[in-house]
């Protein structure tokens, strides 16, 4: 249909293409379900839906095994899975961490049966579940998109995707009682795009470092299934604390923006985005 877009003109095509099922699947279900709080979890598979539609119906790119192999899906990129789980627990630690010094938050075990043991056990299925739907947007936005961007340069590039990364929750979060309900939006929803645009950065870098998506996914479903240990682990004495930690927290940006800085500076001009469409 769409046989000779540039790149550039890709990534905007694929970014209409998965805000509008976004926009879509929001509304369907605010119309017709509007309790039916996996939605969220729904709208994760349309970065995957909107590749599957560029790769096979507007581009035709998927009619070359080029055009599938330049997602990043045939290289396991292991050398740095150790990274991808250690960076959240250092972004997690760091940011609930300093919160619990505040008088907001304290520290707390869990008192249900199991206690902390319980825990942590449980986090390996939740890690296994929540980095199958990692998958999919890695595959959108890190895996089909970063790479198209390559013409605006590999700094603007990280930083453009991840920020388009960040918009592509929007229709959730105003739509949608599921995502970023609690606080003043005026404050959690600026936030939250800042911090997403930081993660971007560091998914990005992984998915160039390795010429896989794999590394990203891993650390992309290792933050969102850990969140949910450290906030298992914090008692909030007041509501302000939704503004310091979690994906609406300034402490979390901070730390992650840190990250961000730190892999740019250590990847320097060694990374290219230009060899990863070689042959798509």
């Amino acid at each position: 249909m769409f046989n000779h877009l540039s790149d550039l003109k890709k990534a905007g095509l694929f970014y209409v293409v998965v805000m509008s099922l976004s926009l879509v699947i929001v509304l369907l279900f605010r119309a017709l379900a509007p309790r039916a709080e996996f939605v969220v979890l729904i709208n994760t598979l349309t970065p995957l839906l909107a590749v599957v539609l560029m790769l096979l119906v507007f581009t035709r790119d998927g009619h070359r095994r080029a055009g599938w192999s330049a997602l990043g899906l045939g290289q396991s990129g292991r050398r740095l899975w150790g990274l991808a789980l250690l960076l959240p627990l250092l972004v997690l630690g760091v940011s609930f961490g300093l919160t619990w010094l505040t008088r907001g938050a304290t520290f707390a075990l869990p008192t249900e049966a199991g206690g902390l043991p319980n825990l942590l056990i449980s986090w390996l299925p939740k890690f296994l579940i929540v980095t199958v739907f990692a998958l999919s947007e890695e595959i959108g936005f890190r895996g089909y998109l970063l790479p198209r961007l390559k013409d605006l340069g590999t700094n603007r590039a990280l930083i453009l995707s991840g920020f388009l990364f960040g918009t592509w929750h929007l229709p959730l979060i105003f739509l949608t009682p599921f995502y970023i309900g609690d606080g003043n939006r005026l404050l959690t929803v600026p936030i939250f795009l800042l911090l997403i645009t930081a993660a971007g950065i560091i998914y990005g870098v992984m998915r160039l470092q390795s010429d896989s998506i794999w590394p990203s996914t891993i650390l992309h479903g290792a933050f969102n299934s850990m969140l949910g240990i450290f906030e298992a682990l914090t008692v909030m004495s007041t509501p302000f604390v939704i503004y310091l930690v979690g994906e609406s927290g300034l402490l979390t940006l901070l730390a992650t923006a840190a990250v961000a800085l730190w892999l740019t500076r250590r990847r320097g001009s060694t990374v290219s985005l230009t060899p990863i469409l070689e042959e798509a």
